[in-house]
């Protein structure tokens, strides 16, 4: 027998306020625990109060509710932590609990969160990754003995330059490419990235469109119900961009399996990553997960040094006179007759406290990538509790004025002087966190430390930069995300052009 109408309106009225109730049940007991923070609407809780710009308007939220903000996202719990002290607490005295990911529904395409290195769960299988990146790739004897990997792409950028000169430079896409094809020599002995290389043009624009999904809010996070329709089609967009970057490096593992079954040995310095990861197989460490392992390195360590890098040049561009004691400092140590070195750039002092003072007002990741409390945990007073999603928003740190004089300021000079001095932004001084901290730490930092300082270096030295007619500095803002590449500018040789 078919239900009235009437009777279908009633059983949705009644569920409907079923959800409501324990919502509102849940809410409740919860927040008697939580830190303080702003009311939410029902059902959507703070959403709207996020806006566009979420990392300034938490900073907003922090000055009438403290270092620590609770907000309820959805379904979703989630504590913004907004001050050196709450982070050390995070990063460094409950570093075992606050060590887990809330794994992103977009991480969840083709199984990518079961072998990531990123959004893995801490556990064996993640140590296991993050011990064969760090000795194999990131260790400072790898690091050193890739030293004329660095140099040769880093002289092939400068001379692409060179031969545009007097012509718009997309400074993003020039340093993207060096930053892919670094990776490329060291994963696979080969460039990746030629600019005018149509193939290598998709490649960037993958890994690009990548990035933007990862910072894009999604629905089905906040409201994990709705994951099986995926509602904003977030999720069938990132499996095909992950398809193709799987299918990229697969080329390269199946190429490489050929050539070793015809049992060339090879000695151990003239193996790349991509041999000592097949070397590395196991049960559980199969080629799906160096696949994946590989397609998650390009995504993450080309985006964060082609960012840092843009802003330094985007704050230098700004600050005439910090340019040029820039340009004097290197005019000092390099001179004009020889292109910079990266063993110039340990005596460049001023080029790193521009490079500290860069990260503080623009770090890569504005809010870090979130971390997971394993199990419930007191910080500051307040509980944690079990499965909380846990923000550190180091762009509200690097603009706090009770820490830093002039936040809004690029200043330099602030690092080469007084107790800033001693701060850097390796995960040791929770006042500067941009790759974050404790034992979820960016594996890459040694690597990209490095490369970001030699090729700003090597952008300053060898060019006058000037911006397109009609363009302004004030036109370059930064957006919430990964992601920025609006720096155009003309470059003009300043090197006798044999150096070129």
């Amino acid at each position: 027998m078919d239900i009235p109408p009437l009777s279908w309106s009633s059983l949705l009225l009644s569920a409907a306020s079923f959800v409501l109730f324990f919502l509102w049940r849940r809410e409740t007991k919860t927040k008697l625990l939580l830190p303080p923070g702003p009311p939410g609407w029902p059902i959507v809780g703070n959403l709207f109060q996020l806006g566009r710009r979420p990392h300034e308007s938490l900073y907003d939220l922090s000055l009438k509710y403290g270092p620590l903000v609770s907000l309820r996202l959805g379904m979703k719990t989630v504590v913004v932590v907004l001050s050196p002290a709450m982070a050390k607490e995070i990063f460094k005295t409950h570093d075992n609990i606050f060590a887990g990911r809330p794994v992103m529904e977009t991480f969840r395409s083709l199984s990518h969160d079961k072998s990531s290195l990123v959004w893995g769960d801490y556990g064996p299988y993640w140590r296991n990754l993050r011990r064969i990146s760090t000795v194999e790739l990131f260790s400072p004897k790898r690091i050193e003995a890739l030293e004329h990997l660095r140099r040769d792409q880093v002289f092939r950028t400068i001379r692409l330059v060179f031969e545009d000169k007097g012509k718009v430079v997309d400074l993003g896409r020039t340093v993207f490419c060096t930053s892919l094809n670094l990776l490329g020599n060291m994963i696979f002995g080969t460039n990746v990235c030629d600019p005018r290389n149509p193939v290598s043009a998709e490649l960037k624009y993958t890994i690009w469109e990548l990035m933007k999904l990862l910072v894009m809010p999604n629905l089905a996070d906040l409201f994990p119900f709705l994951r099986f329709l995926d509602p904003q089609g977030v999720s069938r967009q990132m499996a095909g961009y992950f398809k193709l970057l799987y299918d990229f490096s697969e080329t390269f593992i199946q190429k490489r399996l050929a050539a070793t079954s015809k049992c060339v040995d090879l000695n151990d310095s003239d193996k790349d990553f991509l041999d000592a990861l097949l070397d590395s197989r196991t049960e559980d460490f199969t080629l799906v997960g160096i696949r994946a392992l590989i397609a998650e390195l390009f995504a993450a360590g080309t985006e964060s040094s082609t960012t840092t890098i843009e802003w330094a040049m985007v704050e230098f561009i700004r600050n005439p006179q910090k340019l040029n004691r820039v340009r004097q400092e290197l005019d000092e140590v390099v001179g004009c007759k020889r292109r910079v070195e990266e063993s110039d750039v340990d005596r460049l002092p001023y080029l790193h406290a521009a490079l500290k003072e860069s990260f503080r007002l623009h770090p890569p990741a504005p809010m870090l990538l979130p971390h997971r409390a394993e199990s419930s945990c007191e910080i500051g007073g307040f509980v944690i509790p079990k499965h909380t999603q846990v923000m550190v928003n180091v762009w509200a740190i690097g603009r706090d004025p009770s820490i830093w004089n002039n936040p809004s300021e690029f200043m330099p000079e602030r690092f080469l002087e007084g107790e800033n001095s001693k701060i850097d932004y390796r995960g040791h001084d929770f006042e500067l966190i941009p790759f974050g901290a404790g034992r979820r730490i960016c594996p890459a930092l040694p690597l990209a430390s490095r490369m970001v300082a030699f090729v700003l270096a090597s952008l300053l030295h060898s060019f006058q930069w000037k911006l397109p007619d009609g363009m302004r500095v004030t036109d370059m803002t930064d957006e919430f995300g990964v992601t920025f590449k609006q720096l155009h500018a003309i470059p003009v040789p300043r090197l006798p052009d044999n150096l070129y």
